[in-house]
């Protein structure tokens, strides 16, 4: 039997679309220097740029890496969870790495990338496939969870640099992935309150 290709329409869809279009039409009209996390103007109020930062990338092959890896959580984890989750989880974990730039990395001016929200999508996908198939699952979890440390204690992976064409901040990586554990964990006692209860 011919091997044939099912397209399954989820909600999350539509929002991994806009990220893909808004973060390509800012890049292909080189609006990157005004849509980055910059520390100074931020100070002046510029509030929003704790966001728009991370829908902006530092060029191309960056900004490619970035997208793929939004694809695959697209493709592998959109219907295991709605659409009101999946922001949720971009949500948190922006705030968390914004809250860890301000106050944890303080040295650092600048900051572009979805890298660090990527983490948390990923781990949060990750943790609810658990639920629905557990072997991929725990091992998804496990293999995050051993890059996040090895990234921790010896720095960006070895070419993800050169990739990038800038410094890898693998402390984002990290503050995404807690965002994105964190959303897990208040729907997972969430869940168990409700069932507790009923």
């Amino acid at each position: 039997m011919p091997i044939k290709f099912r397209y399954q329409f989820h909600s999350s869809h539509v929002l991994w679309l806009l990220l893909f279009l808004l973060s390509f039409v800012l890049q292909a009209f080189d609006l990157i220097d005004s849509w980055r996390f910059n520390r100074d103007l931020v100070e002046q109020g510029q509030l929003w740029l704790l966001f728009s930062g991370h829908i902006v990338h530092l060029n191309w092959s960056h900004w490619a890496l970035n997208m793929a890896g939004l694809a695959i959580v697209a493709f592998f984890f959109s219907s295991h969870a709605s659409f009101s989750q999946w922001l949720a989880v971009i949500l948190v974990s922006a705030c968390v790495i914004n809250i860890g730039l301000w106050w944890w990395i303080t040295d650092v001016r600048s900051y572009v990338g979805l890298s660090g929200v990527l983490h948390g999508l990923f781990l949060y996908g990750a943790l609810r496939e658990i639920r629905f198939y557990p072997v991929s699952g725990y091992v998804l979890t496990t293999v995050l969870i051993a890059k996040l440390t090895w990234e921790f204690f010896n720095g960006a992976l070895p070419g993800s640099e050169e990739m990038t064409g800038g410094r890898v901040l693998t402390e984002a990586h990290l503050l995404g992935a807690i965002g994105g554990i964190l959303v897990w964990l208040v729907e997972y006692f969430r869940d168990r309150f409700i069932s507790e209860w009923n």
